[in-house]
């Protein structure tokens, strides 16, 4: 018998210099993912000025998080919607948004990439997946490859809530299934 795994929380990271274009962002995810359940707050990004020539600055991240739990095989299709989107949002040819969609599980953050990299799995035609964290001894590690922003305290102390929240939604959905 296969065994299929659980479901994971989709997470959606927002990067941006200006709110407008990130509150477009989380309008038009949540039509095409469904409602989100969580917003964090704007999170200082000052671990790298990769973005700033296209994106100005000062930038901000933002994690949106999903109410429905989705399948792991989701990943790609997500990633693809999220490139589209910034395409669609961005002006003169330059974005003003970078979204970072993601899956949340028990043991890990899992980031979709549009770029190749030694350390990540191709999941679909120009998009791999990257272990950016990995849950163990209550705590979530980064890895040698983890960039820093998802490596600092402050944003592995909102995924461990979000992984409590994501334990829950879990069990619920087990429970249902095996009532219906």
């Amino acid at each position: 018998m296969a065994q299929t795994s659980p479901n994971a929380r989709l997470l959606v990271s927002l990067l941006a210099a200006d709110e407008e274009p990130r509150a477009q962002a989380v309008r038009r995810l949540a039509q095409s993912f469904g409602p989100l359940d969580y917003l964090s707050r704007p999170l200082a990004f000052a671990q790298t000025d990769y973005y700033a020539p296209e994106m100005g600055g000062p930038l901000t991240r933002r994690l949106a998080g999903f109410g429905h739990l989705v399948s792991a095989l989701a990943l790609a299709e997500v990633k693809r919607a999220c490139m589209a989107l910034e395409t669609e949002l961005a002006r003169e040819g330059r974005r003003r948004v970078n979204l970072d969609p993601g899956l949340l599980s028990a043991d890990s953050l899992v980031l979709a990439s549009s770029k190749p990299q030694g350390h990540r799995l191709a999941i679909a035609e120009g998009c791999w997946a990257e272990l950016t964290l990995w849950f163990h001894h209550g705590q979530f590690h980064a890895l040698p490859w983890t960039y820093p922003d998802y490596a600092g305290e402050g944003i592995r102390r909102l995924l461990k809530g979000l992984r409590g929240r994501y334990l829950w939604q879990l069990k619920q959905e087990r429970a249902q299934g095996v009532a219906s």
